[in-house]
């Protein structure tokens, strides 16, 4: 799978290092709501021509925002045990063919995300494949600091899946 070269600052560099001098790669996007396969909004991931899609996991708390219609992913720390489990959200890690289809993707979803409106950060984060290959990936998440405004107002979804709360065919 390509890779992408991106230009994002870790937290704990932020005053260490220069903003140029701090790449952070990622093999693909990890999706977990609408984009995934039979999700509302998965006619819009196609159209950015994927490679392939495979079921992996991501560390996090996952959400769904009844009156938005949609989940959100928190991201957490690793769990100790592996996925699936407490402590992991489902979904799809989304491949590209190279890191200019990847880039061309991102900046296209971005728009989708509400990413220049902060609804969704786009970060990367390492992501876990079914066969057990761990690989970094591009994931819009919810920010760190509305999490008590996500536990008072969202529903956490404890199994990590959004689809297996909604149903089948309803994402």
């Amino acid at each position: 799978m390509g890779r992408i070269r991106a230009q994002c600052i870790p937290f704990r560099w932020l005053e260490t290092v220069p903003f140029s001098e701090v790449p952070i790669l990622a093999d693909g996007l990890f999706v977990y709501g609408t984009l995934r396969e039979g999700g509302n909004h998965h006619a819009w991931l196609k159209r950015t021509q994927p490679q392939g899609t495979c079921h992996a996991w991501m560390a996090g708390r996952l959400f769904h925002l009844p009156m938005e219609g949609y989940p959100a992913l928190v991201p957490i720390s690793e769990p100790e045990t592996p996925p699936p489990g407490p402590g992991w959200v489902t979904g799809e890690f989304v491949g590209y063919d190279d890191e200019v289809d990847l880039e061309a993707a991102l900046m296209d979803l971005d728009q989708l995300e509400g990413v220049e409106e902060e609804l969704f950060l786009r970060i990367t984060l390492p992501v876990i494949l079914d066969g057990g290959q761990r690989f970094t990936a591009w994931a819009y998440v919810f920010p760190e600091d509305r999490l008590l405004t996500l536990e008072r107002n969202a529903t956490e979804l404890a199994n990590g899946d959004w689809s297996a709360y909604l149903g089948e065919g309803l994402i």
